[in-house]
């Protein structure tokens, strides 16, 4: 539950956009950020998963980088005003039973690209354009099997000790 000025918020709630509507209204009269990242429990696999609200809008996303549960409630029609949107305007895209995750780190970079797979043949290609490109650092696919979450390494090319001090046996 994310409490914001006295507000209790459930961001998950792919129907709450009413509610949503009324925050909207509030934050703009208060001038508060616009956007709130908060980490949930992801209704797939149960680990934690993050949650990016954006209070101007009333737009959401959801991600699982454990399993690649994938979430988002976007705008279509940006024409009209917050007050006279329908449920027609917004578009619920969602995930509910990916194949898995993927993080995958190119040298010489800051961060990782994380992304969700959808089904096998997604993961076979990701396997397979990684193993010809030379530029990966590391490349690894998680999957929820059985319930638990399965962590396989596909690259790691990694130094003995990244940008970030961690060693290969940390990794």
């Amino acid at each position: 539950m994310l409490c914001i000025s006295g507000i209790g918020l459930n961001c998950l709630s792919p129907l709450s956009h009413n509610f949503n509507l009324l925050l909207i209204n509030y934050s703009l009269k208060n001038k508060i950020m616009g956007s709130v990242i908060d980490y949930i429990e992801c209704p797939n696999c149960k680990q934690e998963a993050s949650m990016d609200f954006y209070y101007k809008t009333g737009e959401e996303y959801v991600n699982c980088n454990s399993c690649g549960y994938y979430y988002s409630s976007t705008i279509i029609n940006r024409d009209k005003k917050l007050s006279e949107l329908t449920q027609d305007d917004w578009k619920i895209n969602e995930l509910k039973n990916p194949y898995g995750a993927y993080r995958l780190r190119v040298y010489n970079t800051v961060g990782y690209q994380c992304g969700s797979l959808e089904n096998e043949e997604q993961y076979n290609y990701l396997k397979t354009a990684n193993e010809v490109d030379v530029e990966i650092e590391f490349c690894s696919v998680s999957r929820l099997i059985d319930g638990e979450i399965v962590t396989e390494v596909i690259i790691d090319n990694g130094p003995k000790t990244d940008s970030a001090g961690f060693t290969a046996e940390d990794r």
